[in-house]
């Protein structure tokens, strides 16, 4: 089920292991650790929201259940860290879920484009039935769980020249994640897409290997990118949720009470202040990458939807039956 990748650097999780070892609680019992991995720079507002549920976590349990969070790709990319959790080398995960793709078919779903019209239609359908249907699946293809959906920002081409329709992009190369559904959305508008990890995105930018990439607003802010591309086209093609996940032996070493500090700080306070942020700065990060010096450019939305209107029923029956629960609500 899982890729064979290259192995999670010792040193890490020894350093995970003696940060433990070192701590106790209150009660001088030794707490109960988990590893947690993302890809996002540490000044990124996911990451801050990463760190606010472990800091939560640490706090409603007194100390005896600790996340230890390692940013930036430390543990190994998305794929590399959510594999991890399958091989018991990772015990948490935060990140895009359309990573899931390497796993489960609902990976797919779960970054389909224009199925959402804003974020908040997006988290509506996450936080109810259809979000916990996806969350089954999870667990029952790939042996982790998510214990909540977080929300995040529509994702937004950029370039360094204006394009307002699919015909613009013709054989652009765009980086995108390495999502089947993504490089079929990409391919169907006639772009080049190329999967790259995320930390190597800025130097190809520069060196002229990409034309383009697509990001939330957030992504596109936090990691400069904005010195490398002069335009962002604001195509809104993905609301992708962002998955938070355990691994099943993490899972399993948790006690009863543990899981339930667990899943509610996953899906309270953190995941609404971040929601409310969501909302807050996706106008304002519009007008902190113009002032950065980006041309912000309004293309025709649904020139680009009707390019890829066939994608759901293509994708197979598990993605079209979950997109038909969506547009039939």
């Amino acid at each position: 089920m899982f890729r064979k990748r290259q192995a999670i650097p010792a040193v890490l999780l020894a350093t995970a292991v003696l940060a433990a070892s070192a701590c106790g609680t209150a009660d001088g019992n030794t707490p109960t650790t988990l590893v947690l991995g993302h890809a996002w720079s540490a000044t990124d507002a996911n990451a801050v929201a990463v760190q606010d549920f472990a800091d939560e976590i640490a706090e409603a349990s007194d100390g005896s259940l600790r996340v230890e969070v390692y940013p930036s790709g430390q543990l190994g990319d998305d794929a590399e860290a959510l594999e991890g959790l399958g091989l018991g080398t990772v015990d948490m995960w935060v990140g895009g879920s359309g990573v899931y793709s390497q796993m489960t078919p609902v990976g797919q779903f779960l970054v389909l484009p224009y199925l959402f019209d804003d974020i908040d239609e997006a988290m509506d359908v996450y936080t109810g039935d259809l979000g916990e249907r996806v969350a089954d699946r999870i667990t029952a293809d790939t042996g982790t769980r998510v214990v909540s959906w977080w929300p995040r920002g529509a994702r937004h081409l950029t370039l360094n020249e204006r394009a307002t329709t699919p015909a613009d992009i013709a054989g652009l190369r765009i980086r995108v994640p390495e999502n089947p559904m993504i490089l079929r959305t990409w391919a169907e508008l006639g772009a080049s897409p190329t999967p790259m990890a995320f930390g190597d995105v800025l130097t190809a930018l520069e060196q002229g290997a990409l034309e383009g990439q697509e990001n939330p607003l957030t992504t596109i802010d936090s990691a400069g990118l904005s010195v490398a591309q002069s335009t962002l086209i604001l195509t809104g093609h993905v609301i992708e949720p962002t998955a938070v996940s355990i691994g099943d032996d993490a899972w399993d070493r948790l006690t009863g009470e543990q899981r339930d500090i667990l899943t509610t700080a996953a899906s309270g306070a953190v995941r609404t202040g971040l929601l409310d942020y969501v909302r807050s700065q996706e106008k304002l990060l519009v007008d902190k990458l113009a002032e950065d010096g980006m041309t912000v450019v309004e293309p025709d939305r649904q020139a680009f939807r009707e390019r890829t209107a066939s994608l759901a029923a293509e994708a197979g029956p598990v993605v079209e039956d979950l997109y038909r629960r969506v547009v039939s609500r």
